[in-house]
């Protein structure tokens, strides 16, 4: 009986508090990189990245493009604005146009020309003489990873903040009207975070729950967070044939959970689409899934993947900012029990086969 008060408790204690820092916590760690990548990453035929990329697997660059070319939208830092802890293959010659790059683990045969700032090899060349850093005259195989950054450990903490993510509860609600999806806030929530649950099994085209749509809209409040948990989306495209993704307002408080396949208790790695050929605005968290874009989509947003693979397109920045900082020492104390009882809670629900009910339209 204590025991199960004890985790009454926390869950009252803890649903206050966890779902606001955990995506404080998603803001902080991402830093300003516009891409994490927990294994490797594409672009192909590809434009720009106007933020950074921080990839720890492999990173292939085909075509022509550049990287970190918007430095005030990120803000520079003293982190490389290109950390590729694997192998780097080129197809062309590619800029960096701001900051430095650390490749501490290439090897192969590579040519540094410091007068021109460019490593050649990989079947192109990486020049970033463009960029004003004093460390971009520096061999990238020398110059230091982000400080203090450990892959293990970022990807523990990616993943336990999407599985707290993924136990809130839903309170947004999504409607479809006149042919568009809007996503609402709770009436009268004047903060916090608005969480929202998109069942990716039941779109098909341009239909969502047997209705049809063909505008998506967020107006997403000033004070408030909007996190969509996405359910059942192994091999889909969100938001795909015949749909319009819509500008709206306040994209930079707007956070994709995409979930994983559950099998055996165990997280399957899951492919996910974004897109159809417009933008998709929105921050990602996706450590345990790969994520692409659809039909040339450009991503605006930060991003977190377990694998990446662009097709044909830039990928944009606007950094995500959680609207409320949270109560010192709660996310590292309250939302390890919380964090325990989202997986417990997560297998479970995946070992019935129930899933989450969709939300009515």
């Amino acid at each position: 009986m204590l025991t199960l008060l004890m985790v009454s408790m926390a869950l009252h204690l803890g649903a206050q508090t966890s779902v606001n820092n955990a995506v404080t916590e998603y803001s902080q760690l991402i830093h300003n990189y516009n891409l994490i990548s927990l294994g490797s990453a594409t672009f192909d035929n590809y434009g720009d990245t106007e933020g950074p990329l921080a990839i720890n697997g492999n990173l292939t660059l085909t075509g022509s493009g550049a990287v970190a070319t918007q430095p005030a939208e990120f803000g520079l830092t003293s982190n490389p604005t290109l950390y590729v802890n694997g192998q780097l293959t080129l197809g062309g010659t590619n800029m960096l146009n701001s900051g430095y790059a650390s490749l501490p683990n290439l090897t192969g045969t590579w040519t540094w020309n410091a007068s021109q700032k460019t490593l050649t090899g990989g079947g192109g060349a990486l020049s970033s003489i463009n960029s004003s850093s004093p460390q971009a005259g520096n061999n990238p195989r020398t110059n230091p990873a982000p400080s203090g950054w450990n892959w293990s450990t970022l990807s523990s903490s990616f993943t336990a903040i999407s599985n707290t993510l993924a136990a809130a509860t839903t309170n947004g609600t999504i409607t479809i009207s006149g042919q568009t999806m809007s996503f609402v806030a709770p009436t009268g929530m004047t903060s916090g975070v608005a969480v929202f649950t998109l069942n990716a099994a039941l779109l098909n085209g341009d239909m969502y729950n047997g209705t049809m749509f063909s505008n998506v809209q967020f107006n997403v409040p000033n004070n408030i967070d909007f996190v969509i948990n996405v359910i059942n989306a192994a091999g889909t495209t969100i938001f795909g044939t015949g749909v319009n993704f819509n500008s709206g307002g306040n994209y930079d408080q707007l956070l994709w959970n995409i979930e994983p396949t559950m099998s055996g208790g165990h997280p399957v790695t899951t492919s996910v689409s974004l897109g159809n050929g417009g933008d998709f605005y929105g921050s990602v968290l996706a450590p345990e899934v790969d994520i692409s874009n659809a039909c040339n989509a450009i991503i605006d947003g930060q991003v977190v993947a377990a694998n990446f693979d662009d097709e044909g397109a830039e990928l944009h920045y606007t950094g995500f900012v959680a609207v409320l900082v949270p109560e010192p020492g709660t996310y590292g104390a309250g939302a390890v029990v919380l964090c325990g009882l989202a997986i417990a809670w997560r297998h479970r629900r995946n070992r019935s086969g129930l899933g989450r009910q969709p939300e009515p339209l």
